[in-house]
């Protein structure tokens, strides 16, 4: 097993993952359909990342990582978002080896603390997150605009 940065050649597979999470939560959006320009834009940019975890050249689960300078505490913060593994993969310690891997990357790149965005309905995620030492801290706010 093995956690990387995406590259452009996993376009099809990192689509793939999405459209299954966005299934999972009942997403109205299609990521395969509407996301893929995005993607584009996360992997060329230097402050933001798409970790995965692939095993034999499948994609088991990944996580959008955002590198978010702090004034106010003068640090650097990492945020995630999407953070998935496939169905068939689940329980199997991926989530576990994947954070981990997250976490490392940030001690060797002096970010200090990892904030996470997750829905409010996704309760075994939220047991994960604990387990694996995240702390309810603060409360998240959405504004739709047009």
């Amino acid at each position: 097993m093995n956690v990387r940065v995406a590259t452009s050649n996993d376009k099809t597979q990192v689509l793939k993952l999405f459209d299954e999470f966005s299934l999972m939560i009942k997403a109205k959006d299609i990521p395969s359909k509407v996301g893929s320009y995005m993607f584009d834009e996360i992997i060329s940019r230097t402050d933001t990342k798409i970790f995965i975890v692939e095993e034999k050249g499948q994609l088991l689960g990944l996580a959008t990582f955002y590198l978010l300078p702090n004034i106010r505490h003068g640090l650097k913060r990492g945020h995630i978002e999407d953070f998935f593994i496939t169905g068939k993969a689940r329980g199997k310690g991926i989530g576990t080896f994947l954070f981990s891997s997250i976490k490392d990357y940030c001690r060797k790149n002096n970010i200090k603390v990892i904030k996470l965005h997750s829905g409010n309905d996704l309760v075994r995620a939220h047991h994960f997150y604990e387990k694996s030492g995240g702390k309810t801290t603060e409360r998240f706010f959405r504004f739709d605009i047009g």
